[in-house]
């Protein structure tokens, strides 16, 4: 009688938490969302592990925020033929991933480098280095266990909605509460969760929820606006920007040598993100340098009628129909490099 008792206990349980389960899926499918995986540490890892392709089978791309939602890749895919190894990291700086690739000796293969001014030129790049770092020592350090439970992982994430923690994990629904602060407290602005998803391949999709509602947009452009007005970063200058550009080169240069190859590329912006990259970081003094102090090749947007007149929705990021035109014209473009 005792054993009947517990079974049906754990039987309970089981129900309660699968229909938990369920309402909690239901309701966030209900709301419009659709499955988006953890852009996380151990995805990037999963990615970081397939660079090692042939030189003709893949290109890497690497840097911000932009090049994750500009680049599309089955557009890519599809023109080239190579697979696309999304390696950016949102807002942050190339430099810990390219250095990581530069001193990898197995690494011989294609580098496409995304420049945002603000946070490739930043004098905080190091604070802004901290996510790209996390999933570069989770890379270096992996143990077996956790390589065995990336694919239950990935299962899980491709099947169910509400296990994206980056917008329904106890955190994220937290920082939803709009709580008074105390006094001298500053916290940052976050984004809807209606901005974006993540895919497979960790590209970056502005949301059909996003496209479609006007008032989206506008918080999300307020929160930019936001980000920018309290954003005190100094931009580099005078002899640490030449350090800067050595400590690329260096690296670039390493790449080079065991037969690989790097392009700069500048993904668009608008409105008040080109006017103040513009205002801080003059087009003469930070990517002219850049090519010229590197010796390597860059593609700019504003060169190609193409691509200088699309208008990016939030101000920052192109959206999924004008990610492909941007994708198309960027594989016109590259096709012409020494690849």
């Amino acid at each position: 009688m005792q054993s009947d008792h517990v079974v049906r206990i754990y039987l309970l349980t089981a129900i309660t938490v699968a229909s938990f389960l369920i309402t909690w899926e239901y309701y966030w499918r209900s709301r419009g969302f659709d499955i988006s995986f953890n852009d996380d540490k151990v995805m990037w890892s999963s990615k970081r592990k397939q660079v090692y392709n042939h030189n003709d089978k893949a290109t890497v791309f690497i840097g911000g925020s932009r090049i994750k939602f500009d680049l599309d890749i089955p557009t890519w895919e599809k023109l080239t033929g190579e697979q696309a190894i999304q390696l950016a990291f949102v807002g942050t700086s190339p430099r810990p991933v390219l250095h990581h690739l530069a001193r990898d000796r197995k690494f011989k293969g294609k580098v496409v480098i995304d420049v945002t001014e603000p946070s490739f030129f930043a004098m905080d790049s190091i604070r802004r280095e901290k996510s790209a770092q996390r999933g570069i020592n989770y890379f270096d350090q992996e143990t077996p266990a956790q390589k065995a439970g990336v694919p239950i992982n990935f299962l899980l994430e491709s099947n169910l909605v509400f296990l994206e923690e980056g917008k329904f994990g106890l955190n994220a629904l937290l920082d939803n509460l709009k709580l008074p602060l105390r006094d001298g407290i500053v916290v940052r602005p976050t984004l809807p969760k209606e901005f974006s998803f993540s895919t497979a391949e960790r590209q970056s999709v502005l949301t059909p929820m996003f496209m479609s509602d006007e008032k989206i947009q506008k918080t999300v452009i307020d929160t930019w606006t936001k980000i920018s007005s309290s954003n005190k970063t100094i931009p580099v200058t005078g002899d640490a920007l030449e350090d800067y550009f050595n400590e690329l080169k260096s690296s670039i240069d390493k790449i080079k040598s065991r037969g690989g190859t790097v392009v700069f590329v500048r993904p668009p912006s608008s409105s008040f993100n080109r006017e103040r990259e513009n205002g801080q970081y003059p087009r003469e003094l930070y990517w002219d340098r850049l090519l010229k102090h590197t010796k390597n090749a860059g593609h700019h947007y504003e060169d190609y009628p193409e691509t200088a007149s699309l208008v990016c929705p939030d101000g920052s990021h192109l959206s999924p129909n004008d990610a492909i035109v941007y994708t198309e014209h960027l594989v016109k473009i590259l096709e012409k490099q020494p690849w």
